[in-house]
């Protein structure tokens, strides 16, 4: 890593964004969920500060920024594990959402549920699910609202999406908002509805099928009109590689020799670091919550390479290297989740000078699930 972030200023680009998503409907279709009876709210309070969430062996744990765990509920998987016979995985992300108040998570094929700390869970609603249906939701800051897109592989030639938007509790004012039909092979892309921000849907752009799922990541991220799917902005891979896990502050897209684009979600271009701010060999970034940090991490699955973590207060401000875990988002501006780690970066020390970061290991690693609060 490079002694100095070079920060380079760009005249704001507006990202071209289309107009209403091809198909977009404003009824509800007879295929719309069916809705189970909330339970008692708990009696639990609100969760407050920051946490990471992972996914370990079948538990959800939310964790704290000292790495121990402040909650830890189990999660059944989908049913839905393949596009076709042929085992081509459903590119699912992972079944959880946060709004500024609550972790939820699906349960199964169809529960969403709500975590209440320690180690219980409450029934909010209920997403179509089934052995060829599979659905990935997000809840609205506010607890007020879910998003959800269903998957249909059912026909053996394609599949049928569709995306949706109700109360999160009731079921009330349901609207589908987008449908379309995809060929089940790498043409084949879903959308994710990962986040909200300022009312709208932020949506990731992924393949819809694959025969190695390890390493996917965004081909683009749409922010989108919640109740008529009418884009507002498109943030595009041009010849690398997007933020997975993108924060409040926006989305990063490195390429391989370590010039990072920084985009807030109106899709205008804030900065470019590098080139070689941070070293190379680095696949993943993610800007901090406040969008004064970024961290480059080495990929995951076959062929990555050894974990590592470059770190950078953007300014340019003190800097990092993490040899042996691959950070996957920000819990706060101070600490990054890894899957088996949380890495403590003091972003507040003065200069341009390297720091050195504290590792803290989790008890059970697993796969990076997002963090809480969760609006964008």
């Amino acid at each position: 890593m490079r002694r100095r972030a070079t920060l380079l200023t760009l005249t704001l680009l507006l990202i071209s964004c289309g107009g209403s998503s091809p198909g977009a409907s404003h009824s509800p279709s007879p295929g719309a969920s069916t809705i189970a009876s909330p339970s008692p709210t708990p009696s639990a309070g609100p969760l407050s500060g920051s946490y990471g969430l992972v996914l370990s062996a079948g538990m959800l744990n939310v964790i704290k920024t000292d790495a121990t765990v402040a909650a830890t509920v189990a999660v059944a998987p989908a049913s839905a594990q393949f596009c076709s016979s042929q085992h081509d995985g459903v590119v699912a992300p992972p079944p959880v959402s946060a709004s500024n108040d609550a972790v939820y998570f699906r349960d199964g094929d169809t529960k969403i549920r709500q975590v209440v700390p320690p180690a219980s869970a409450v029934d909010v609603t209920t997403v179509p699910g089934s052995p060829s249906i599979v659905s990935f939701f997000s809840v609205s800051p506010d607890d007020q609202q879910i998003a959800v897109l269903t998957e249909d592989v059912s026909s053996n030639t394609g599949i049928s999406e569709r995306l949706y938007v109700e109360d999160l509790k009731g079921g009330g004012h349901h609207i589908d908002i987008y449908t379309t039909q995809v060929p089940k092979d790498k043409r084949g892309t879903t959308l994710w509805p990962m986040g909200w921000h300022a009312g709208a849907l932020v949506l990731a752009v992924l393949p819809a099928c694959t025969f190695e799922p390890a390493g996917i990541t965004p081909s683009e991220w749409h922010l989108s009109n919640a109740t008529n799917a009418t884009r507002i902005a498109t943030i595009k891979a041009n010849n690398c590689t997007l933020s997975y896990w993108p924060s409040a502050a926006g989305v990063g897209c490195a390429d391989s020799q370590g010039v990072t684009t920084l985009y807030d979600w109106a899709g205008k271009v804030l900065a470019v670091t590098g080139p070689g701010a941070t070293g190379s060999g680095y696949s993943m970034t993610s800007l901090s919550p406040k969008g004064n940090s970024i961290l480059f991490a080495t990929g995951a699955g076959p062929g990555a390479p050894t974990p590592a973590t470059g770190i950078v207060q953007l300014g340019p401000g003190p800097y990092a290297t993490v040899p042996g875990h691959a950070a996957c988002a920000w819990i706060d501006e101070d600490h990054m989740l890894a899957g088996d780690a949380v890495i403590q970066f003091p972003a507040e020390t003065p200069g341009n000078l390297l720091v050195t970061t504290t590792v803290m290991p989790l008890a059970d690693s697993g796969v990076c699930a997002g963090r809480f609060p969760g609006g964008l």
